[in-house]
């Protein structure tokens, strides 16, 4: 038995020159004599289903076929082969990825919603050179937002593989305000401004440093992180040396920053007399809680719990810039009775040595104030 598609037909071919068809245009079986049957089994007794798959020259085509008989059993056994031909129309999609070979690269056929010519080919041939597999969902994603998907295969990495990357592009999460599933990827690159290939980078180096294994995890803790600081702040780290920490922070920070403070009251403690420059560096004193709220997010500390004490008097907060970068947090200190009592560089590491002689500067300026004032 020889069997093949020619033109709209599925020929069967007996060794001794017999021949049936089937017409997928009208669903109707064409007998050995050459006339329309009711029963194309009767015309092909002796051969299995299964036996009729293996005789077809077309090896894709006999997967497709096995393929339709597979979903179609789900219910109920499907042995008959002219069911299974007359159910062909409703997986014609499916077809045209049987014949282009790439139905091995396709999990979750069931649900699978896209013809070949809707798949990107970019995306069809990562999938074939890294042996990546394909979802319904992964290709909407991947349609999003192409080049921030592709550019993954650009770098090398020290721990980053092809689920990693897998795991990054289809871990997601249902947004109630757009009534859809979204990928954290998408949302961190289209959203909150994340560099696509500065992103896998980072998530190849907490990989590796950090010993964050789960890329579904990762993703998701870095979505709830720049979630969480860009209500706080437009100025916060991206990419955060030491995430794990840097996050449980930015959690702690959250929280305290849902409180609403008296702008009012903090203005009239504002005291620009501390204002002042020693050398290249400056003193600037916040101008709102926002500032603070600012610093507390690019330095990575705790400075929003001292707004109420601002406010209620117990202490000054300023900031130690650069001159020629005034906006760029570098130092935040504390004063109380004109006096710097405490300064932190970022992650609350102490000030180095030139730092901390402009501190000294500083108090011994203060420390005259207070004593001229006395």
């Amino acid at each position: 038995m020889r069997v093949y598609k020619d033109k709209q037909y599925l020929v069967f071919d007996y060794e001794d020159g017999r021949t049936v068809k089937y017409d997928f245009a009208t669903k109707t079986a064409i007998g050995i004599k050459g006339k329309p049957v009711k029963n194309l089994c009767s015309q092909l007794s002796g051969f299995t289903v299964d036996q009729l798959f293996e005789s077809c020259d077309d090896k894709q085509y006999a997967k497709f076929l096995r393929y339709i008989k597979t979903v179609e059993s789900e219910n109920y056994r499907i042995c008959n082969i002219g069911t299974i031909l007359d159910r062909v129309p409703r997986y014609s999609k499916f077809e045209q990825i049987f014949s282009a070979g790439i139905d091995q690269i396709i999990i979750d056929k069931k649900r699978f919603t896209y013809s070949l010519n809707e798949i990107p080919k970019s995306l069809i041939k990562i999938c074939r050179e890294y042996d990546i597999k394909i979802s319904s969902r992964m290709i909407g994603y991947y349609k999003e937002n192409p080049d921030a998907h592709y550019v993954a295969f650009s770098s090398e990495y020290m721990s980053l593989d092809k689920e990693d990357i897998f795991d990054v592009w289809t871990a997601d999460t249902w947004r109630n305000g757009d009534y859809k599933c979204q990928s954290y990827f998408n949302i961190l690159i289209m959203e909150f401004g994340y560099n696509a290939k500065k992103l896998y980078l980072y998530l190849d180096r907490l990989k590796t440093l950090e010993a964050i294994n789960s890329m579904h995890y990762l993703i998701r803790e870095l979505y709830d992180y720049a979630n969480m600081m860009r209500q706080l702040s437009d100025k916060y780290d991206k990419y955060p040396r030491h995430f794990l920490t840097t996050h449980q922070i930015a959690i702690r920070n959250y929280q305290r920053m849902k409180k609403e403070f008296s702008e009012e009251m903090f203005k009239k403690r504002i005291n620009k007399q501390y204002e002042c420059s020693f050398g290249n560096y400056t003193f600037v004193y916040p101008n709102s809680t926002q500032d603070i709220k600012d610093e507390a997010v690019q330095m990575s500390n705790c400075v929003s719990s001292y707004i109420d004490k601002v406010i209620n008097g117990e202490c000054h907060i300023l900031f130690l810039r650069k001159k020629d970068s005034p906006d760029k947090s570098l130092v935040t200190i504390e004063v109380r009775n004109n006096q710097i009592v405490q300064a932190r560089r970022k992650f609350n590491d102490p000030v180095n040595e030139e730092e901390q002689k402009v501190i000294d500067a500083f108090n011994n300026k203060f420390a005259k104030v207070k004593e001229n004032a006395a």
